[in-house]
């Protein structure tokens, strides 16, 4: 009586015909296994029956079969170098699949490279925007009072949080306030542009606030420096354009002296690269063909505290860095240092 065990056991064998089935196709699928069960049992019968006398001869026979063996062998590890090939650029294949999803779920929620800016609230927050990864600033304009209302103070206090104690550069191109023509030019332009209704209430544009201006600029970045880790440049422009241009390590924002046009933003990312890199040699360009009227750094010391520095400390740092004496005996030093120190975000 046969027990379940046994059936089991049974049921579990292969029949011998689906072996020698199974066996054909291998031989088949490499008939150098064929040549060598052949090869090899004969030398076994001719060995085994002394049928040959002659070892080379026999020995000759066994080196054949090894030959045959050893190209079997490789012929399936070249096949199996083949699939692993196969592997590798199926993997491959996944990994630019799984990029190119990527990249158009990046298209599609990435800003664009290039935009508008219509109001001061936009502008504002592009500015902030832009010093969150700011190490370095760059600004071509007129007076300079946005850099001395926000974005020095803002650089000043970014390295005075940074533990790496590096000094961060800024460069700045300004009006010249010792070239009285062209800031009276640019008093007249400003002056035109504050008459206008959306205009009301804007500063008095004049001469002398031009040349004020700019000095304030020239003092708050020396004070800057010497308190924070700055390092700035600052070059004298004989003209003046109707565009400011801020640029930081990963954006450029283009603004215009009316702030009735928009604001152009050009961010690093994205498509926008080579543009940015444009404005940026622009910039290179124009600052190192201005020639250093001024010392990038005062000698003269003056209080870290705002309301202790005095209007000859204004005058001291002013004229030690390259400002002619005649310019600052003819100009208010407490209207400079008052600017300089206590700034009005003109977007506020």
């Amino acid at each position: 009586m046969t027990t379940r065990h046994q059936k089991t056991r049974a049921g579990s064998e292969t029949p011998p015909d689906r072996r020698t089935a199974r066996l054909l196709r291998g031989l088949r699928r490499d008939p150098e296994q064929l040549i060598i069960l052949v090869a090899a049992a004969t030398v076994a019968v001719l060995g085994a029956t002394d049928t040959v006398n002659d070892v080379k001869t026999l020995l000759a026979a066994t080196l054949a079969t090894l030959a045959i063996l050893g190209f079997s062998l490789f012929k399936q590890a070249m096949r199996q170098e083949d699939n692993d090939r196969r592997v590798v650029e199926l993997a491959r294949s996944v990994d630019l699949v799984e990029k190119g999803v990527g990249e158009v779920g990046h298209a599609l929620t990435f800003r664009p490279s290039v935009g508008e800016l219509t109001t001061l609230a936009s502008r504002q927050k592009a500015f902030e925007a832009a010093m969150t990864t700011a190490d370095m600033w760059q600004f071509r304009g007129g007076t300079g009072t946005f850099t001395r209302a926000w974005t020095l103070p803002q650089l000043a206090a970014r390295a005075r949080e940074s533990s790496t104690g590096t000094h961060w550069r800024i460069q700045l191109q300004i009006l010249d306030p010792q070239n009285t023509t062209r800031c009276r030019e640019y008093a007249e332009y400003r002056a035109k542009l504050s008459r206008r209704p959306e205009n009301k209430g804007s500063a008095m544009w004049t001469t002398e606030f031009v040349q004020t201006s700019c000095l304030a600029t020239i003092f708050a970045a020396e004070w800057h420096q010497q308190h924070e880790f700055l390092t700035v440049e600052i070059r004298l422009r004989s003209e003046f354009s109707t565009l400011r241009h801020d640029i930081s390590p990963d954006s450029v924002i283009i603004t215009n002296e009316d702030s009735q046009f928009p604001a152009l933003h050009i961010r690093r990312q994205g498509g926008a690269s080579a543009l940015y890199h444009a404005y940026r040699a622009d910039f290179d360009l124009s600052f190192s063909s201005l020639k250093p009227e001024l010392k990038v750094k005062s000698d003269v010391r003056v209080p870290a505290d705002k309301g202790q520095v005095t209007e000859d400390d204004v005058f001291r740092v002013l004229r030690d860095v390259g400002i002619a004496e005649q310019s600052l005996d003819r100009l208010p030093l407490a209207s400079i240092r008052e600017l300089a120190l206590n700034p009005t975000n003109p977007y506020h």
